[in-house]
């Protein structure tokens, strides 16, 4: 598979050519503008470019960006730009399409295999590096707005490896007893 090129311009990575853009496109990258010019998130760019199936070249200086230039970029607009894209390529290694999350701190939207394109996605994914605080609270308003679409939330757990470990978070009610509990 040939490399496609990319441009790094206004603080954005873009596929000028519309032949590449609608294949990339068409396997779940990007957004597209104007109908032809695909923009591509960071995370999106730092799994392509690893993958070699990107090249990007800074508009300004002309010359090809390494994966640490533009990791050291996108960290000025997103400092969790590293756990992002961790648990992204995770999904696409996995054979997932995960597209923008809707908000909230919602990270991506996940389509079941083979389903892009053709059912809405079941999953969202929130991503947190192991450690980080996180409010009980801001995690219970994230899972009802997501049930409130007929979607499962699941927390993605980086650790310090890079390693990436997923858990569904539901509500559930200990009002009532259980007559198996001692």
């Amino acid at each position: 598979m040939e490399t496609i090129s990319a441009v790094y311009t206004e603080g954005r990575v873009v596929i000028p050519a519309l032949n590449e853009a609608n294949s990339l496109y068409q396997d779940g990258y990007g957004s597209l503008l104007d109908g032809s010019l695909l923009t591509l998130k960071p995370y999106e760019v730092l799994y392509l470019v690893e993958r070699t199936r990107v090249s990007v070249v800074d508009e300004s200086t002309r010359r090809k960006a390494t994966f640490q230039e533009l990791t050291w970029r996108f960290s000025d607009a997103d400092p969790h730009i590293w756990t992002r894209y961790l648990v992204y390529r995770d999904l696409r290694g996995r054979g997932f399409v995960a597209r923008e999350g809707p908000g909230l701190g919602v990270d991506f939207l996940v389509y079941d295999r083979g389903s892009y394109g053709k059912r809405l996605p079941k999953s969202v994914i929130y991503a947190v590096w192991e450690g980080s605080p996180e409010s009980i609270e801001h995690l219970y308003h994230v899972l009802k707005n997501v049930e409130s679409e007929g979607r499962v939330l699941r927390i993605a757990v980086v650790d310090r490896r890079g390693e990436v470990v997923y858990y569904t978070l539901s509500e559930t009610d200990f009002s009532e007893e259980d007559e198996d509990l001692p």
